[in-house]
């Protein structure tokens, strides 16, 4: 009897995932112009041969002798795909296809197949197997079954009414016939240019039936593996009526105060919108209200309206969010709201989140969960925009492994403004070909809406009337006064700032600057000049711990004693930190970021009177704050500010509608290179896609306090167990992974002094261990900075040597 892993005969695992991939393609309405069921059945084909090739002597006696003999090339996925090939080729002709299918999908079965243990590679370069023909031969001729490899492949294909001849294929290997074919498929397919004619849209189809395709024969083949034996819970859609519920537990339908009024009001507009409005065939919505309406609670309403009005059963409701510290916080409202659920119902998954899957009472083991977890086995998936954008841009098969989950949702991207514009080309028409093919609904949500969609024309707004919302007097809540006009140097803006200070002891103020280098200099300026008698002064970017910034924000947000809280700040602090100061200084940055800045001050209309926000131009800074956020949106920030000196907050709307159409006329005319490449079915060169650019860091572990102490203790106990294989290690280290990176700060390794490239290594006055510079509890590094008592210390990693000269 043939085998597919240690104790599980090849039919069984074969019919699992067969059965599998079929139900996964069945359940799902996607749409690629295809005949009824075809999809359907070739993931079963695909299910059927993907493993045939484990059927060599080679390989069996690889898997069942105790020391796994290798006595010749065990390898099965190229084998198994050319099968898969040949056998979805025969298949096809029963069915009325266009020409280009009928040549194009049994190649890209064949892909499918023979990844199924790697990564994607160009589809292209797929097609050369001279290197591989001898083994192949040798492969074929080496089944230690033949008869019982045909019996099982035609049990199985009878289930679709179609039988093989074994011996026919055989020859057609040991001949190398498919040199020739395959030869010339790549001839007229990509030489002559029938490929490149195609309309692109006919390429997104080709690209994303792809990447579904092998994405559920993953799928499949994983959970047979991983899940053995454990009753798969499946995706649990909540109801509407449970959120309903808890809105009335709260009192949220009968508010009292006006603002609680307005927040109710939009909450029951929008929600009524989308019985309205949504249609089937409609799958962009917008939804722009202003901060401080409580999103949280009226997005959750929105997806799970619309998967009721629209009867999306088979779906997810994925909510994503730019930042983890916001992930952490919606995820606790909506556990509040569905009442602690088990993880089919809620989910959360980004880098840092802990592999925990909850079934009834128990948690599943690391490795069940860590799947469940990576492959969005809920009904609301929270998540980040990395997690979403580098699944649908990718050639990785774990990222894909989700893929088939998205079929038939709801997307919902908060914050959507955090999007650069470099890549709206991309999202615009991807999010157009997964609305159409994956039948998937996208809500894009934001205080400043960006143009990365025609409203009206391609997206359906479902706060028909949100400017009525943003001229309310509740959102009159700061002032921008605009310096930008005149230049001033450095030193004129610290003064600047000082003296305010000095002049409103009662004003707690927030500092905004571009690059950490200034932000040191000015916390240094100002920390030496005000008294800490009267005033507490913190400094906040990335190179002090994530948990010192949340010591810090704690601090802020609790204290409620006389003295002036004065914060110096990068533009971290605009990301989704709810502190509230009185008067925010910025210096000058992308409108959308201004109004971000501007939304840390008088956040809950706390105060008598709308804080001012000055926005400031330094003169020494123009260069690297171009380098930070690109001088052409600097130039359209100035240009939409050019006739302004002063506007208060109900006048933000009509400058960030300016400056969005001018940023629009800027991304029409960009060429997407992954766009390019995904049209081109270039799988590698897509997966070299991220939403977050790599930055060349080193990274710095703080043993600020015993539990980071400890911490470290584990992990390096983790890193010398010989006894784990390195995944093993990682999912070790996965359960305290969350903790550990509170005392991790990323360097950004210095330029060289001469501007030719940057340092191999930044400057530390210790060997790096394990991946890491240490600062250690009984011997701190001098140059990490750090006092529990005495913020004004706490300046975090600097490097001690030479001033420091690396921009953000």
């Amino acid at each position: 009897m043939l085998y597919s892993h240690p104790g599980v005969p090849l039919i069984v695992h074969l019919r699992q995932v067969a059965e599998s991939c079929r139900q996964l393609l069945t359940n799902r309405n996607t749409d690629f112009g295809l005949p009824e069921g075809l999809l359907a059945d070739l993931g079963y084909l695909a299910g059927v041969t993907h493993d045939v090739a484990k059927g060599t002597r080679f390989f069996q006696i690889y898997l069942l002798s105790p020391d796994h003999k290798v006595t010749g090339p065990k390898e099965h996925a190229l084998l198994s795909a050319l099968l898969a090939k040949v056998v979805v080729e025969q298949y096809l002709a029963r069915f009325d296809l266009n020409e280009s299918d009928r040549k194009l999908l049994p190649y890209l079965v064949f892909t499918a197949v023979k990844r199924h243990h790697g990564n994607l590679k160009d589809f292209a370069d797929e097609l050369f197997l001279e290197e591989k023909a001898n083994i192949l031969s040798e492969q074929v001729s080496a089944f230690q079954d033949e008869s019982e490899t045909e019996a099982i492949l035609n049990e199985l294909l009878s289930v679709v009414d179609f039988s093989f001849d074994w011996a026919s294929f055989k020859l057609y290997i040991e001949e190398q016939a498919y040199l020739d074919e395959y030869g010339d498929f790549s001839l007229d397919f990509f030489d002559l240019g029938e490929y490149e004619d195609l309309p692109a849209d006919a390429k997104n189809r080709y690209f994303y039936w792809h990447q579904l395709f092998y994405g559920t024969l993953l799928l499949s083949d994983k959970s047979d593996v991983i899940l053995k034996g454990i009753d798969v819970p499946s995706a649990t859609q909540p109801a509407l009526a449970a959120l309903e519920t808890y809105r009335q537990q709260k009192g949220f339908d009968k508010p009292q105060s006006s603002l609680d009024k307005l927040k109710n009001q939009a909450y029951q507009e929008t929600l009524e919108a989308v019985f309205r409005i949504c249609k089937p065939e409609q799958h962009l919505y917008s939804i722009t209200l202003p901060t401080g309406l409580g999103k949280t609670l009226t997005s959750l309403a929105v997806g799970l309206a619309l998967q009721q009005k629209l009867r999306l059963e088979a779906g997810r409701l994925v909510i994503t969010i730019p930042f983890t510290s916001i992930i952490d916080q919606n995820f606790g409202v909506f556990q509040d709201v569905f009442n602690n659920p088990t993880s089919d119902i809620l989910l959360k998954h980004h880098h840092l989140a802990e592999p925990a899957y909850k079934v009834g009472d128990d948690t599943l083991d690391q490795d069940k969960s860590q799947f469940l977890i990576e492959t969005w086995q809920s009904g609301i998936v929270v998540t980040t925009f990395v997690q979403l954008l580098e699944t649908l841009f990718s050639n990785d098969k774990t990222k894909l492994l989700k893929l088939p989950n998205l079929a038939n949702s709801v997307i919902i991207l908060d914050e959507v403004q955090q999007v650069k514009y470099e890549l709206w080309p991309l999202i615009r028409q991807t999010f157009k070909t997964l609305g159409e093919r994956y039948n998937c609904y996208f809500v894009l949500m934001s205080a400043t809406q960006p143009l990365i969609f025609t409203p009206d024309e391609e997206i359906t707004e479902l706060v028909p009337n949100y400017r009525n919302y943003f001229k309310s007097p509740h959102f009159n809540r700061t002032r921008l006064i605009n310096r930008t006009r005149q230049e001033v140097s450095f030193k004129e803006f610290q003064q600047d700032v000082i003296d305010y200070c000095q002049g409103n002891p009662t004003k707690n103020v927030l500092v905004i600057l571009n690059t950490k280098k200034a932000t040191l200099e000015c916390f240094k300026t100002v920390a030496t000049t005000l008294g800490e008698d009267k005033t507490d002064v913190y400094y906040l970017t990335t190179l002090i711990t994530p948990y010192e910034r949340k010591r810090i924000i704690d601090r802020i947000k609790k204290y409620k004693g006389p003295k002036q809280q004065v914060i110096i700040s990068t533009q971290l602090i605009e990301a989704g930190v709810d502190v509230s100061v009185d008067t925010v200084f910025r210096t000058m940055a992308p409108l959308d970021s201004i109004i971000q800045a501007a939304g840390r001050a008088n956040r809950y209309n706390e105060k008598a009177v709308p804080s001012e926000v000055f926005l400031y131009a330094i003169a020494e800074m123009k260069r690297a704050s171009g380098m930070v956020y690109g001088g052409d949106l600097l130039v359209k920030t100035g240009n939409v500010l050019k006739a302004v000196s002063e506007t208060d907050e109900h006048g933000y709307l009509s400058l960030i509608e300016a400056y969005f159409e001018e940023v629009r006329k800027q991304a029409n005319v960009l060429v997407s290179q992954e766009l390019t490449a995904l049209q081109a079915l270039e799988f590698e060169k897509v997966g070299k896609f991220q939403f977050v650019e790599d930055q060349d860091t080193e990274s710095v572990y703080v043993q600020l306090n015993e539990e980071a102490e400890q911490l470290w203790e584990q992990y390096v106990a983790i890193s010398n167990r010989q006894d784990l294989k390195p995944y093993e290690r990682k999912r070790e280290f996965a359960l305290i992974k969350a903790r550990f990176y509170e005392y991790v700060v990323n360097v950004p390794l210095p330029y060289l002094p001469n501007g030719v490239g940057k340092a191999s290594q930044i400057v530390f006055d210790s060997e790096k261990e394990h991946f890491f510079y240490v600062s250690r509890r009984s011997n701190p590094s001098a140059c990490y900075q750090y006092n529990h008592d005495n913020f004004r210390q706490n300046t975090g990693y600097a490097s001690v040597s030479q001033p420091q000269t690396h921009h953000h």
